[in-house]
């Protein structure tokens, strides 16, 4: 079998991708060796030289392509920053942003302090509208009316002989005011009187001559009690006109005193208790002598309650 030398194309074939198959070498040089091949055929194709491979290790294609690395010119410098330090200038775009985050955010709190504002109005609205529904239902489950006081008599020690020229110039006036609580308009309605708060005070014509304190005590509904409330004065000094006018009332018989009374009470509505109120009540009563056997002449009095609720005529 002939082969023609002009007939042979080289051969190219990769191997793994790492190697290229070189043509094989002149006819010339393998005429030979291919005519004992082909006389004598081995059964192993890769043993003749046409199968002969040649490997070179492949040029990446970056170091192929990489130009080399720019030397500096002399007397220059090179200096190598992290990423990480180096600051950049931001665009302009961000401080408009950062404007536009900054007023939403004032109108947002302005628009949460108007909503906390608005809620806290509004439960305190509900709230007084609560506590006026809650009266209303005591006023007409209880019906609550202010007692009624009356000083029955008021004996005087300390003040004989006020109109004498030979009367002492400081005086310890003693009063006793025997007082009647009417708290029977009341049918479910108690009163407690807290005395450890409360006053007593008795003045002439605006001068204080004694003061003390209202008995502590308990007073129940359809309820009448009387009692005794003591004051007592100490160096007190009236002037000639006062004196003058004391004595020239007591020849008349008829000498006004004032009578003020303030006491906190709580008020028992069932098994309930209500807070301490303060009363204030005025009484202006005239008596015949300055003696401890006086008598009544004339008495009006006058009570007042901070609540608005509360004991109405």
């Amino acid at each position: 079998m002939q082969i023609d030398p002009d007939e042979e194309q080289p051969m190219m074939m990769h191997g793994n991708g790492h190697g290229r198959v070189h043509p094989a070498a002149s006819s010339s040089d393998f005429s030979g060796e291919m005519n004992q091949s082909v006389s004598a055929p081995s059964s192993d194709p890769s043993s003749s030289p046409l199968y002969s491979f040649h490997f070179e290790k492949p040029v990446p294609e970056q170091q192929q392509q990489q130009p080399p690395p720019p030397q500096p010119q002399p007397g220059t410098y090179v200096v190598q920053v992290p990423k990480d330090k180096v600051f950049r200038v931001p665009p302009p775009e961000n401080a408009r942003l950062f404007e536009h985050y900054t007023r939403r955010a004032k109108r947002r709190s302005r628009c949460s302090c108007a909503r906390v504002c608005a809620c806290l109005l509004a439960a305190l609205l509900a709230l007084a509208v609560l506590l006026g529904a809650l009266a209303g239902v005591v006023y007409l489950a209880f019906r609550p009316r202010k007692p009624a006081y009356a000083v029955q008599a008021l004996a005087v020690a300390g003040l004989a002989g006020v109109g004498n020229a030979s009367s002492p110039a400081a005086f310890s006036p003693g009063f006793d005011a025997t007082v009647r609580a009417d708290n029977s308009p009341n049918g479910k309605v108690g009163v407690r009187y807290e005395g450890d708060r409360s006053r007593v005070s008795v003045s002439y014509d605006g001068v204080l001559l004694a003061d003390g304190a209202w008995p502590a005590f308990y007073q129940g509904p359809r309820n009448v009690t009387v009692f005794v409330a003591k004051a007592k004065g100490s160096g007190i000094r009236l002037s000639q006109s006062v004196r003058g006018q004391m004595a020239a009332a007591a020849m008349l018989r008829s000498v006004p005193f004032d009578v003020d009374v303030e006491v906190p009470v709580r008020l028992q509505l069932g098994k309930l208790w209500t807070w301490a109120v303060p009363v204030r009540a005025r009484c202006t009563v005239a008596i015949d002598k300055l003696a401890a056997d006086a008598k009544v002449m004339s008495r009006s009095c006058d009570v007042k309650v901070r609540v608005l609720f509360w004991w109405t005529n």
